[in-house]
């Protein structure tokens, strides 16, 4: 038997045999050896499969069921020769290649979508229910696929229109279009379609067809809604987020996956719910918090930048939401005038407290509600970068009042 032509994919490999009219089709391979095999007779299609091919027994089992479709081809042969040359293209892996220093390299990262998303990375923005992080991210694909310059978020897009994939596990598409219809209302710059995907398999089960949708569509920004069904199983394990990042990794393209909150019950410390590694994997991650009163409608969310891997954390982001019968309009805004200004650093809401008048330690720590320990060091070091000055009966006042 000759060996056969062999044809690698996006997502299959393909076996052929001229000689003998037959053709086999791998595709979802797994690196522990399943894989789903199709066998055709030219244009016929003899046989579909999902098997372990390391399992002798069922290959075994295999090659006998094909033979009742024909006792000419040497099924055994050909099943080998597939285990063994499939096994070998998946474990293969990417090539080493050398990497030479060069003058031209800058350390500031690209962005797709400056300063949430970087380029090609993958980017987690998390939080409460009822914290608008879903409305946030509809924002940001208005925004990357228009693409809108001057928009209204003091965001900055690349100058070409990137496409979005939204994989929602939480909404069905009637729900999700109107949503995307009012955003569309709210921004008033054209209607234009959204490709969306209404997801129940974990994300690294749907990779391969997902590579397909990526490349036939030039997609480049996925957004993942959400953490939980997308990666499935015990959130708490190492293995979920691995196996999540890695398929982020084999899609190849700007990420962005809205999670869940947990809070460290020892330090009150707001987390991705789940595995550290979740957060560990990520390029960037933000917290999304909002403040919306019962019955309003208006609403105003902080995202507060909590992890950089290619950047220093950028200061916190406010936003204004408007809504009305048919459309949500979003706009940026200074947080230090909204009831989400705690989620400024700290000499930010010192320095806003401290416009109206000078105050002492104490007073400053009962207002903004911290530690005076934590007041002091802070005030301390405000004073050494002269953003403060020290006052009669023990106050502190901005620069202007010492002057």
């Amino acid at each position: 038997m000759r060996q056969p032509s062999v044809t690698e994919g996006l997502g299959f490999i393909s076996y052929a045999w001229p000689e003998l009219e037959l053709r086999v089709l791998a595709e979802r391979v797994t690196d522990e050896g399943y894989a789903e095999l199709r066998f055709f007779s030219g244009d016929t299609l003899l046989h579909t499969t999902r098997v372990n091919l390391l399992a002798t027994p069922t290959m075994n089992s295999l090659a006998k069921r094909l033979e009742k479709h024909s006792q000419e081809i040497p099924w055994t042969d050909i099943l080998t020769y597939i285990t063994g040359k499939t096994i070998e293209i998946v474990r293969r892996g990417e090539p080493a290649e050398e990497i030479w220093p060069s003058e031209d390299d800058e350390l500031a990262p690209q962005y797709l979508l400056e300063p949430i998303l970087y380029l090609n990375h993958p980017c987690v923005v998390f939080g409460d229910y009822g914290s608008l992080k879903s409305l946030m991210a509809l924002a940001i694909a208005y925004i990357v696929q228009l693409p809108y310059y001057d928009n209204a978020l003091g965001l900055t897009t690349v100058k070409e229109s990137t496409l979005c994939l939204y994989l929602d596990y939480e909404d069905e598409p009637s729900s999700f279009r109107k949503r995307w219809s009012a955003l569309e209302q709210g921004f008033s710059k054209g209607a234009m379609p959204i490709l969306y995907r209404h997801m129940t398999s974990p994300l690294s089960d749907e990779v391969e067809q997902l590579q397909r949708i990526i490349h036939d569509k030039n997609i480049g920004l996925s957004i993942i809604d959400s953490l939980g069904p997308a990666a499935r199983g015990n959130l708490n394990d190492p293995e979920p987020a691995i196996k999540y990042h890695a398929a982020l990794r084999q899609l190849g393209i700007t990420s962005l996956t809205l999670a869940h909150t947990a809070k460290d019950q020892l330090t009150k410390k707001r987390t991705i719910f789940g595995s550290v590694f979740f957060t560990n994997l990520a390029r960037s991650v933000w917290e999304c918090k909002s403040q919306q009163e019962t019955g309003e409608d208006e609403a105003v969310i902080s995202l507060k930048h909590t992890k950089a891997n290619l950047s220093r954390l950028h200061p916190p982001l406010g936003y204004h939401f408007t809504f009305t019968d048919n459309s949500i309009e979003v706009v940026g805004v200074d947080l230090r005038d909204t009831s989400l200004s705690g989620e400024l650093p700290l000499p930010w809401q010192i320095k806003h407290l401290l416009r109206e008048e000078p105050l002492t330690m104490r007073e400053i720590a009962e207002a903004l509600e911290k530690n005076e320990d934590t007041i002091k060091t802070t005030l301390s070091r405000m004073a050494r970068k002269e953003e403060l000055v020290k006052l009669p009966e023990h106050k502190w006042g901005l620069r202007a009042y010492g002057s």
